[in-house]
Protein backbone atom coordinates (compact mmCIF):
# COMPACT_ATOMS: atom_id res chain seq x y z
CA UNK A 1 0.00 0.00 0.00
CA UNK A 2 1.02 3.60 -0.46
CA UNK A 3 2.95 5.18 2.40
CA UNK A 4 4.46 8.33 0.86
CA UNK A 5 3.20 10.94 -1.62
CA UNK A 6 5.74 13.26 -3.21
CA UNK A 7 4.92 16.49 -4.99
CA UNK A 8 6.48 18.69 -7.59
CA UNK A 9 5.73 22.36 -6.82
CA UNK A 10 5.74 24.78 -9.78
CA UNK A 11 2.79 24.19 -12.12
CA UNK A 12 1.69 21.30 -9.91
CA UNK A 13 0.51 23.01 -6.72
CA UNK A 14 0.49 26.53 -8.20
CA UNK A 15 1.11 28.29 -11.55
CA UNK A 16 4.75 29.34 -11.67
CA UNK A 17 4.66 32.14 -14.26
CA UNK A 18 2.80 34.71 -12.10
CA UNK A 19 5.15 34.00 -9.18
CA UNK A 20 8.28 34.53 -11.27
CA UNK A 21 6.92 37.68 -12.91
CA UNK A 22 6.05 39.11 -9.50
CA UNK A 23 9.47 38.26 -8.08
CA UNK A 24 11.25 39.75 -11.11
CA UNK A 25 9.25 42.96 -10.73
CA UNK A 26 10.08 43.24 -7.04
CA UNK A 27 13.75 42.70 -7.82
CA UNK A 28 13.61 45.31 -10.59
CA UNK A 29 12.00 47.87 -8.26
CA UNK A 30 14.52 47.19 -5.52
CA UNK A 31 17.57 47.60 -7.75
CA UNK A 32 16.15 50.72 -9.42
CA UNK A 33 15.74 52.36 -5.99
CA UNK A 34 19.47 52.13 -5.20
CA UNK A 35 21.65 55.23 -5.48
CA UNK A 36 22.67 55.09 -8.24
CA UNK A 37 19.97 52.76 -9.51
CA UNK A 38 20.73 49.54 -11.34
CA UNK A 39 18.74 48.72 -14.46
CA UNK A 40 17.29 45.21 -14.31
CA UNK A 41 17.08 43.12 -16.31
CA UNK A 42 19.96 44.40 -18.44
CA UNK A 43 19.71 44.10 -22.21
CA UNK A 44 22.43 41.44 -22.18
CA UNK A 45 20.89 39.30 -19.42
CA UNK A 46 21.18 36.17 -21.59
CA UNK A 47 24.88 36.81 -22.19
CA UNK A 48 25.43 37.22 -18.45
CA UNK A 49 23.59 33.98 -17.81
CA UNK A 50 25.60 32.14 -20.46
CA UNK A 51 28.87 33.44 -19.01
CA UNK A 52 27.96 32.28 -15.51
CA UNK A 53 26.90 28.84 -16.74
CA UNK A 54 30.11 28.51 -18.75
CA UNK A 55 32.06 29.04 -15.54
CA UNK A 56 29.68 26.99 -13.35
CA UNK A 57 27.77 24.38 -15.39
CA UNK A 58 26.16 22.93 -12.26
CA UNK A 59 24.36 26.25 -11.72
CA UNK A 60 21.91 25.05 -14.40
CA UNK A 61 19.97 23.44 -11.54
CA UNK A 62 21.37 25.50 -8.67
CA UNK A 63 19.01 28.31 -9.52
CA UNK A 64 19.63 30.45 -6.44
CA UNK A 65 23.38 30.38 -7.01
CA UNK A 66 22.84 31.15 -10.70
CA UNK A 67 20.78 34.24 -9.96
CA UNK A 68 23.20 35.37 -7.26
CA UNK A 69 26.16 35.08 -9.64
CA UNK A 70 24.34 37.00 -12.38
CA UNK A 71 23.51 39.78 -9.93
CA UNK A 72 27.11 39.85 -8.73
CA UNK A 73 28.35 40.50 -12.25
CA UNK A 74 25.66 43.10 -12.84
CA UNK A 75 26.37 45.04 -9.63
CA UNK A 76 30.12 44.99 -10.24
CA UNK A 77 29.60 46.92 -13.45
CA UNK A 78 28.95 50.10 -11.47
CA UNK A 79 32.07 51.44 -9.72
CA UNK A 80 29.91 53.24 -7.15
CA UNK A 81 28.72 49.87 -5.83
CA UNK A 82 32.00 47.95 -5.77
CA UNK A 83 32.61 48.24 -2.04
CA UNK A 84 29.07 47.24 -1.10
CA UNK A 85 28.56 44.75 -3.92
CA UNK A 86 28.23 41.69 -1.70
CA UNK A 87 25.69 43.33 0.61
CA UNK A 88 23.72 44.66 -2.36
CA UNK A 89 23.56 41.21 -3.95
CA UNK A 90 22.52 39.45 -0.76
CA UNK A 91 19.78 41.98 -0.03
CA UNK A 92 18.55 41.73 -3.61
CA UNK A 93 18.43 37.94 -3.33
CA UNK A 94 16.38 38.20 -0.15
CA UNK A 95 13.93 40.46 -1.97
CA UNK A 96 13.64 38.04 -4.88
CA UNK A 97 13.32 34.85 -2.83
CA UNK A 98 10.69 36.35 -0.56
CA UNK A 99 8.68 37.42 -3.61
CA UNK A 100 9.31 34.03 -5.28
CA UNK A 101 7.17 32.46 -2.57
CA UNK A 102 4.26 34.79 -3.34
CA UNK A 103 2.20 32.06 -4.99
CA UNK A 104 -1.48 31.39 -5.53
CA UNK A 105 -2.38 27.75 -5.01
CA UNK A 106 -4.47 25.92 -7.56
CA UNK A 107 -8.06 25.36 -6.54
CA UNK A 108 -8.37 22.39 -4.21
CA UNK A 109 -4.65 22.16 -3.44
CA UNK A 110 -4.78 23.00 0.25
CA UNK A 111 -7.82 20.82 0.87
CA UNK A 112 -6.23 17.84 -0.90
CA UNK A 113 -2.98 18.22 1.01
CA UNK A 114 -4.79 18.49 4.32
CA UNK A 115 -6.79 15.34 3.63
CA UNK A 116 -3.85 13.31 2.35
CA UNK A 117 -1.57 14.36 5.20
CA UNK A 118 -3.91 12.55 7.59
CA UNK A 119 -3.11 9.19 6.02
CA UNK A 120 0.25 9.54 4.25
CA UNK A 121 3.68 11.08 4.68
CA UNK A 122 3.97 13.98 2.24
CA UNK A 123 7.14 15.45 0.72
CA UNK A 124 8.16 17.92 -1.98
CA UNK A 125 10.76 17.11 -4.62
CA UNK A 126 11.46 20.05 -6.91
CA UNK A 127 13.97 21.37 -9.42
CA UNK A 128 12.98 24.92 -8.48
CA UNK A 129 13.87 27.20 -5.58
CA UNK A 130 10.48 27.94 -4.05
CA UNK A 131 10.53 27.45 -0.27
CA UNK A 132 7.32 25.65 0.66
CA UNK A 133 8.24 26.12 4.32
CA UNK A 134 7.39 29.80 3.91
CA UNK A 135 3.85 28.98 2.78
CA UNK A 136 0.75 28.12 4.83
CA UNK A 137 0.83 24.59 3.37
CA UNK A 138 4.38 23.98 4.59
CA UNK A 139 3.22 22.14 7.69
CA UNK A 140 1.70 19.34 5.63
CA UNK A 141 5.12 18.13 4.46
CA UNK A 142 7.51 15.95 6.42
CA UNK A 143 10.35 16.41 3.94
CA UNK A 144 11.22 19.13 1.42
CA UNK A 145 14.04 18.57 -1.06
CA UNK A 146 15.30 20.45 -4.09
CA UNK A 147 17.72 19.57 -6.86
CA UNK A 148 20.19 21.88 -5.14
CA UNK A 149 19.94 19.81 -1.96
CA UNK A 150 20.81 16.50 -3.62
CA UNK A 151 23.14 17.80 -6.34
CA UNK A 152 21.13 16.67 -9.36
CA UNK A 153 17.88 17.71 -11.07
CA UNK A 154 15.00 15.57 -12.25
CA UNK A 155 14.79 13.49 -14.40
CA UNK A 156 17.89 12.09 -12.69
CA UNK A 157 16.82 9.72 -9.90
CA UNK A 158 18.59 11.43 -6.98
CA UNK A 159 15.60 13.33 -5.59
CA UNK A 160 13.36 10.27 -5.68
CA UNK A 161 16.00 8.00 -4.18
CA UNK A 162 16.65 10.50 -1.39
CA UNK A 163 12.95 10.50 -0.50
CA UNK A 164 12.73 6.70 -0.57
CA UNK A 165 15.76 6.48 1.70
CA UNK A 166 14.41 9.09 4.10
CA UNK A 167 11.07 7.33 4.52
CA UNK A 168 12.62 3.86 4.29
CA UNK A 169 10.04 2.72 1.77
CA UNK A 170 10.02 0.86 -1.51
CA UNK A 171 9.22 2.56 -4.85
CA UNK A 172 5.90 0.69 -5.02
CA UNK A 173 4.93 2.33 -1.71
CA UNK A 174 5.25 5.85 -3.10
CA UNK A 175 3.23 8.08 -5.42
CA UNK A 176 4.71 11.14 -7.11
CA UNK A 177 2.48 13.98 -8.34
CA UNK A 178 3.78 16.32 -11.03
CA UNK A 179 2.93 18.25 -14.18
CA UNK A 180 5.85 17.39 -16.44
CA UNK A 181 5.54 14.15 -18.47
CA UNK A 182 9.32 13.68 -18.60
CA UNK A 183 10.79 15.27 -15.47
CA UNK A 184 8.02 14.05 -13.18
CA UNK A 185 6.00 11.17 -14.58
CA UNK A 186 8.52 9.27 -16.69
CA UNK A 187 11.37 9.85 -14.23
CA UNK A 188 9.43 8.52 -11.23
CA UNK A 189 7.78 5.71 -13.20
CA UNK A 190 11.17 4.43 -14.35
CA UNK A 191 12.02 3.73 -10.71
CA UNK A 192 8.80 1.85 -10.05
CA UNK A 193 7.10 4.77 -8.29
CA UNK A 194 3.38 5.26 -8.93
CA UNK A 195 2.57 8.60 -10.54
CA UNK A 196 -0.23 11.11 -10.88
CA UNK A 197 0.03 13.48 -13.82
CA UNK A 198 -1.44 16.89 -12.94
CA UNK A 199 -2.22 18.36 -16.33
CA UNK A 200 -4.65 20.55 -18.28
CA UNK A 201 -7.82 19.57 -20.06
CA UNK A 202 -6.12 20.14 -23.41
CA UNK A 203 -3.03 18.08 -22.59
CA UNK A 204 -5.13 15.27 -21.15
CA UNK A 205 -6.04 14.37 -24.71
CA UNK A 206 -2.53 12.90 -24.96
CA UNK A 207 -2.77 11.07 -21.64
CA UNK A 208 -2.32 7.66 -23.26
CA UNK A 209 1.21 8.69 -24.29
CA UNK A 210 2.23 9.56 -20.73
CA UNK A 211 3.01 6.57 -18.45
CA UNK A 212 1.09 7.89 -15.44
CA UNK A 213 -0.80 5.69 -12.99
CA UNK A 214 -3.52 8.36 -12.85
CA UNK A 215 -4.21 11.62 -14.68
CA UNK A 216 -6.03 14.59 -13.13
CA UNK A 217 -6.76 18.16 -14.19
CA UNK A 218 -8.00 19.35 -10.81
CA UNK A 219 -6.31 18.75 -7.45
CA UNK A 220 -9.67 18.12 -5.82
CA UNK A 221 -9.53 14.79 -7.68
CA UNK A 222 -6.18 13.81 -6.16
CA UNK A 223 -7.40 11.95 -3.04
CA UNK A 224 -9.67 9.80 -5.21
CA UNK A 225 -6.80 9.12 -7.63
CA UNK A 226 -4.67 7.91 -4.72
CA UNK A 227 -7.54 5.67 -3.59
CA UNK A 228 -7.70 4.10 -7.05
CA UNK A 229 -3.96 3.40 -6.99
CA UNK A 230 -4.30 1.74 -3.60
CA UNK A 231 -7.25 -0.29 -4.84
CA UNK A 232 -5.24 -1.60 -7.78
CA UNK A 233 -2.38 -2.54 -5.47
CA UNK A 234 -4.77 -4.49 -3.25
CA UNK A 235 -6.29 -6.27 -6.27
CA UNK A 236 -2.85 -7.23 -7.60
CA UNK A 237 -1.96 -8.78 -4.25
CA UNK A 238 -5.04 -10.98 -4.17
Amino acid sequence: MIKVIGFDLDNTLWPVKPAILYAEQQLKNHLAALDPGIHYPPDDIQSLRDAVLAAHPDYSFRLTDLRRAILQRLVQRQPEHHRQAQDIVETAMQVFLKARNHVTLYSGAEEALRALSQAYALCTLTNGNADVGQLPIGGFFQLTLSAEDVGAPKPKPDLFLAALAHFQCQPAEMVYVGDDPILDVAAASSLGIHTVWKTTVEAKLAADTVPASETIVDLTALPTAIERINARISTERE
